[in-house]
């Protein structure tokens, strides 16, 4: 996740963090399945969310046992997400038993299912985030994710988290086919008074692998991610609350370095790499991890074929020094292509390697989704938007 807003005020205001270790022992950020089922059929849905899935998450016993080894494990930041978890009847009750073990608990959802009653026990529960997705206008936003009236009902649901408190994120994932709708919602997110504007680049997760054939192109990504970035400015300079984050390709990172220096200037493009430095690029298995519904742990959300354990036979602490994917805390050195020689190597760390494995067979090979060109990667007075 790259904070675009934060860092451009960061560099306004000179007020940067010092120098701190970039990986800390503290625990992982924990994205957790609790079940599949789903009333829409997004076509980029990592967990393939279904209506009526076979297996569709752990008891509430079971998952009461989950949270007590999480909370062994020490983790401190719990995001509830599907399938929609609001089918779940228990999804409060689970919630509750988080908080008691002092976990932050997180919502992601759709928002269909949002009522100004459900929002104020969310509230009554703790949750002090929740991130709805949306991904375009009305007419296309319910037809792309399968449901009607949709859009109507998740803009409701904003209303009625910003009524308990509640912060709120409006995550797009973005596509060839809905790039065109990316301005529009930042600004509905602006109006609507909505804290986070969430934009995803699509990975290859679940009906995301075949849905690959609708990423952007390189050139359309950097023109796009480019205004995102100039909208962005706009917003701080108006002071407004809506701030722009990014997520699932860690090249925009880079790519920000360039426009800060670009609008900003030079000291502030030093100050960018410093913090992006210290966000230490692509996380996963190491301060993020997914538990699916049926209890395997995996690196991120969207790498289901990488399984780490299991939180139903194994302790999550034990997991998380035992796993095969252990290597990934030292990924810079298997690292292959284009990301081996990139003089940025550190802030990206390669991105998403499940997207590598999944277009080109090679885990280890350079993220495919990388819009950055070899002299940009190569020499570093050469970026330039």
């Amino acid at each position: 996740m790259l904070p675009v807003s934060d860092i451009i005020e960061r560099v306004q205001s000179g007020q940067l963090p010092g120098q701190e270790p970039r990986y800390s022992q503290a625990a992982p950020v924990v994205v957790w399945n609790v079940n599949r089922a789903c009333n829409m059929t997004c076509p980029h849905c990592y967990a393939s969310a279904r209506k009526n899935p076979a297996q569709d998450g752990p008891s509430t016993e079971m998952a009461k046992a989950v949270i007590e080894n999480l909370a062994r494990a020490q983790i401190k930041v719990l995001i509830f997400s599907g399938g929609e978890p609001l089918l779940r009847p228990d999804l409060l009750e689970l919630m509750q038993s988080a908080r008691g073990r002092g976990v932050q608990c997180h919502l992601s959802t759709n928002g269909t299912l949002l009522s100004a009653a459900i929002a104020e026990k969310l509230k009554d529960t703790g949750v002090t985030y929740a991130g709805i997705s949306l991904d375009g206008s009305a007419v296309f936003n319910d037809r792309y994710r399968g449901l009607d009236g949709g859009y109507d009902r998740a803009l409701a649901a904003f209303g009625h988290l910003k009524e308990c408190g509640i912060r709120t994120g409006l995550r797009f994932t973005l596509s060839s086919r809905n790039a065109h709708e990316a301005l529009d919602l930042y600004e509905l997110a602006v109006e609507q008074g909505i804290d986070r504007f969430y934009v995803s680049h699509l990975v290859d997760g679940g009906r995301g692998k075949a849905f690959a054939r609708y990423d952007l192109s390189g050139q359309d990504t950097r023109a796009l991610m480019l205004h995102l970035f100039e909208r962005a400015l706009l917003g701080f300079k108006r002071g407004e609350k809506t701030r722009l984050v990014s997520g699932g390709n860690d090249a925009d990172g880079v790519f920000l370095i360039p426009f800060l220096r670009q609008n900003l200037g030079e000291e502030a493009a030093r100050r960018g790499l410093h913090l992006l430095g210290l966000r230490g690029g692509n996380s996963a298995g190491e301060k993020m991890i997914n538990i699916d519904s049926q209890g395997q742990v995996h690196p991120d959300q969207f790498w289901q074929s990488a399984v780490m354990g299991n939180v139903y036979e194994q302790e999550l602490n034990d997991i998380l020094v035992q796993h095969p994917y252990l290597w990934l805390k030292k990924r810079e050195e298997y690292l292959q292509g284009r990301c081996r020689s990139c003089l940025y190597l550190s802030l990206c760390r390669g991105s998403h390697r499940e997207r590598a494995l999944a277009r080109t067979g090679d885990m280890f090979a350079s993220d495919p989704a990388c819009y950055l060109n070899d002299q940009e990667i190569g020499n570093q007075e050469s970026i330039a938007c």
